[in-house]
């Protein structure tokens, strides 16, 4: 199979994807669930709108910002908020945590250990909430930061 043949089956697969989450398939909506799909991972907002400007494409601002709002509340893409000012997305495919490391800002995959969502049950005030989604953020140092801090902290004695 060529890699134009590729590219179609990415678009048709995307358009169906799209569709079934009762979005129309519009070609902003087309371009970023197709890019979200080809950068897999972690990426903010920026990422998209750099990539597309890259490959000569310029949609809005506003533009992308809105379609990945609507992939989040059509359930396609998962939107997580890991600190102050920075939200990441990523395509939504099994539920999962995440582990943020405070230095380097690197961000891991946790997997969720009973694979329901949400995971915990808040004590909310009174009856009628119905909790839809629970994020759980880890904090602390990745294994190369960690690393760091510890030679750095001998090195001090």
């Amino acid at each position: 199979m060529d890699a134009s043949s590729h590219r179609k089956l990415d678009r048709d697969h995307s358009d169906i994807r799209i569709r079934e989450a009762g979005l129309r398939a519009t070609r902003p909506r087309m371009l970023i669930y197709e890019l979200l799909q080809e950068l897999r991972g972690h990426h903010p907002a920026e990422t998209f709108i750099a990539k597309l400007r890259e490959r000569g494409i310029h949609l809005s601002r506003a533009s992308v910002y809105n379609v990945l709002a609507d992939f989040t509340r059509a359930g396609l893409i998962c939107l997580t908020d890991i600190g102050p000012g920075r939200a990441i997305y990523e395509v939504q495919e099994e539920k999962h945590h995440h582990f943020v490391c405070r230095m380097c800002g690197h961000v891991e995959d946790v997997p969720n250990t009973d694979g329901m969502i949400p995971c915990l049950e808040p004590e909310l005030p009174c009856e009628g909430y119905e909790v839809e989604m629970a994020q759980v953020v880890f904090r602390g140092l990745c294994p190369e930061c960690n690393h760091k801090q510890n030679c750095q902290n001998s090195v001090n004695f």
